[in-house]
């Protein structure tokens, strides 16, 4: 069995600034019909400096925005001598160029002045680039499964109807919410760029999980990670219960890098995500909003 995890932190030097600036102005929104790949991940149509539509696959598990070499062909940047990035993926880290795009706009929201690393496309699945929202900290991603659209606008509070949960910040970042499985109290990690969702081994510890299947993993850099697949018990977070969930354990690299291996740790991909009616990642606010 494969499986692939496009999440990715990227250390910038001195290249400027990682995270995506607004265009100054009003507040605008962008909402477009979700559009699933082949491997379930979500999609959305996004000009680059001028240029496109491009198919950037939005990845909530990323602090970094990520175009592949044929893209940056295609828009004439030449990127064979540009500085270079430390990128970790999920499975290892690779050396990487990056180049500065001028402009990226989704509908009506506009990113100004991004230095992005350029990957080549087999690490990035059939798309065009990885749009990473994991930095956008005035913003929030609502992605409804029930009414097919995907939305990033400004933070602002609202009563959501499911479950509101406080979250916690770990590298880059991403936020994290509590949970429970079988009992054990976990860190979960929502990442949407993950075809599955993947557990450490101290998850795997506490939860006495036996495997059934052993997977390879393939992320955004050129290694490949072995995990083992497992039942878990149902998994509770705040009102939300997910049942006959399966995760890939394994020691993976981003565990690592985000210092988490000793923690019961889980990345909850879109074999989970995909099955709820809707989510909400409000970054300025640190708050998931999950509904069934």
């Amino acid at each position: 069995m494969a499986l692939v995890c496009a999440s990715f932190m990227a250390t910038p030097g001195a290249l400027g600034s990682s995270e995506p600036v607004p265009l100054l102005g009003t507040e605008p929104e962008f909402a477009t019909p979700t559009t699933l790949d082949r491997i379930g991940r979500i999609v959305i149509p996004v000009t680059i400096n001028g240029q496109g539509p491009f198919r950037l696959m939005v990845d909530t598990g990323a602090n970094r925005t990520v175009i592949s070499t044929e893209l940056a062909d295609r828009l004439g940047i030449s990127y064979l001598d540009a500085p270079r990035v430390a990128m970790n993926g999920v499975t290892g880290e690779s050396n990487v160029p990056a180049v500065t795009l001028e402009e990226i706009r989704a509908g009506d929201v506009v990113f100004e002045m991004m230095n992005v690393p350029v990957l080549p496309p087999e690490f990035i699945g059939d798309v065009d680039g990885i749009l990473g929202v994991a930095g956008l900290k005035s913003r929030r991603l609502i992605v409804d499964f029930r009414r097919d659209t995907v939305t990033i606008s400004r933070s602002r509070f609202e009563r959501p109807d499911g479950a509101r949960i406080k979250v916690e910040r770990v590298i880059g970042g991403l936020l994290s919410a509590p949970a429970r499985i079988g009992g054990v109290d976990v860190l979960m990690i929502f990442d949407t760029g993950a075809q599955l969702s993947m557990g450490n081994r101290a998850l795997q510890r506490a939860l006495h999980a036996d495997p059934f299947l052993e997977a390879e993993v393939f992320g955004t850099t050129e290694h490949v990670a072995t995990g083992e697949v497992a039942n878990v018990p149902r998994i509770h977070v705040d009102r939300v219960e997910i049942r006959l969930a399966q995760v890939t354990f394994g020691d993976f690299h981003i565990f690592d890098v985000w210092d988490l291996n000793a923690r019961p740790t889980m990345i909850v991909g879109m074999d989970i995500l995909g099955a709820l009616d809707n989510f909400t990642i409000d970054f300025r606010l640190a708050e998931i909003h999950l509904r069934q």
